[in-house]
């Protein structure tokens, strides 16, 4: 495409040619002419075309493109540890996903539709010009180092400040998701006010950041375009005054001119695609950070059977402590046997849940060690221990598709059969067939149409 948005300006220096013969000697052919513009609309319609096919070759990469970011961001998050998700807010973790895949998608549409095209233009002209002016060619060239050290200046003083307003959205974000989760809390406090003075208060302090990016990006932006047209002027005095002595044809003076036009969209673009850069590298920052975290665990990859028909569990002198805080549980040893019944009885903030959490393997225990039918639970991976593991949460944990999925959530195959067996076990069938559309009812994000008792 680029290879024939640079031969029509030629084309069009033949036309020029062709009428000036004219003109001059009356020896102009008619039929020539007509050929150069039949060949000038067909290279313009082949570079339609190919921008067509173009767009759709890029479209087509950027698709998969966000496909691969959010999988592999996806199944990172999988492997994190607990600790991670207690020390963050699930929209931001949300929010910066979004902007990390936003902005290398369009960094990778500017690489592949702007970088080469740019750089394979930039070549073409300065051979044409340096063939038909040295100084020409010269002049022009100038206008490269210039033009790019002003928007890498103003990229960079961007990107500074857009790393600020990013934080600030992320935390924003993630408190209006906490507000949307909690909103009949928010409610019942009255504290509506309150929540909105303090996103108002957030997004107030993003838009003097946004003022301040503004103001310097305008004002570079003038610069390096005010700089270019003077260089441009110049260039264009010395065409003139060469076509004017005799130096150049009318029809090189339109070639050059045309050229000289066209070098404008390669510093555009070199422009373009150092933003680009530098919002890429700014808005992907977090979504990087979170990838080159640790990961503890690995993704199960089908779903395994119970390695143990019966499994009990032993404490052996176990300890633990969250990071920067007090230690939990301290050399606490216990076993629960198969087929018994055990209650963790403790005031609040004696280490109950967190038992629990590491029977679970969310953590590891900081001493001791914790076995299953006396495997240790270093041998054993995440998915074997929790795979003899059936937990009832405290609270409610819950996704907004049907009752039917809820009930099957651990068990993804299980039968329309098997579900109503588990409602019935739970004295939640009753209630269930009343509804509607009875198993294929859906409630609402964290079951916010169900009651509290159902």
């Amino acid at each position: 495409m680029t290879a024939l948005e640079l031969v029509s300006p030629y084309i069009l220096k033949l036309i020029v040619d062709q009428i000036e013969i004219q003109i001059k000697t009356g020896n102009g052919n008619i039929q020539t002419l007509y050929s150069l513009i039949a060949l000038m609309f067909g290279t313009s319609i082949l570079a339609i075309t190919f921008e067509a096919v173009n767009q759709r070759i890029g479209d087509y990469t950027t698709a998969r493109m966000g496909k691969f970011l959010t999988e592999n961001f996806y199944q990172k998050i999988f492997t994190l540890p607990q600790k991670y998700f207690d020390s963050q807010i699930s929209g931001t973790i949300i929010n910066l996903l979004g902007r990390g895949i936003v902005s290398l998608q369009d960094f990778l549409g500017a690489a592949t539709n702007f970088i080469v095209p740019a750089f394979i233009r930039s070549i073409f002209i300065f051979i044409v010009l340096g063939f038909y002016s040295p100084l020409v060619a010269f002049l022009s060239f100038l206008a490269f180092p210039f033009y790019i050290y002003v928007s890498h200046i103003s990229t960079k003083k961007w990107a500074e400040r857009q790393i600020k307003k990013n934080e600030i959205e992320d935390t924003t974000r993630g408190r209006i998701q906490e507000v949307i989760s909690n909103i009949r809390l928010v409610k019942s406090f009255n504290t509506q006010k309150t929540e909105w003075k303090l996103v108002s208060e957030k997004m107030g302090e993003s838009v003097k950041i946004y003022d301040r990016q503004s103001f310097l990006y305008q004002v570079l932006n003038f610069v390096r375009n005010f700089g270019l047209e003077i260089g441009v002027v110049v260039v264009m005095v010395v065409v003139f005054r060469n076509t004017f002595i005799g130096i150049f044809s009318i029809g090189e003076m339109v070639l050059i001119l045309q050229y000289l036009n066209q070098i404008r969209r390669p510093l555009f673009a070199m422009s373009f695609i150092l933003e680009r850069i530098k919002q890429a590298e700014a808005g992907s920052k977090s979504y990087f950070d979170v990838l080159a975290l640790e990961s503890t665990e690995t993704m199960p990859q089908k779903v395994r059977k119970p390695a143990f028909d019966h499994p009990s569990i032993s404490f052996s002198h176990v300890s633990f402590e969250y990071q920067g805080s007090e230690r939990v549980l301290k050399d606490i040893t216990f076993e629960l046997p198969k087929n018994e019944t055990v209650a963790l009885v403790g005031h609040s903030g004696a280490g109950k849940t967190t038992l629990i959490n590491l029977i679970l393997k969310f953590y590891d225990p900081t001493g001791g060690t914790i076995s299953m039918n006396g495997k240790e639970y270093p041998k054993l991976s995440h998915q074997d221990v929790r795979s003899h593991i059936s937990l009832v949460f405290q609270e409610h944990e819950l996704f907004s598709t049907t009752i039917f999925d809820n009930v099957a959530y651990g068990k993804p195959n299980a039968t329309e059969s098997e579900v109503k067996q588990a409602l019935k076990q739970a004295n939640a069938y009753e209630f269930v067939m009343k509804f509607p559309t009875k198993l294929q009812e859906k409630i609402g994000e964290l079951g916010v149409r169900l009651s509290g008792g159902q």
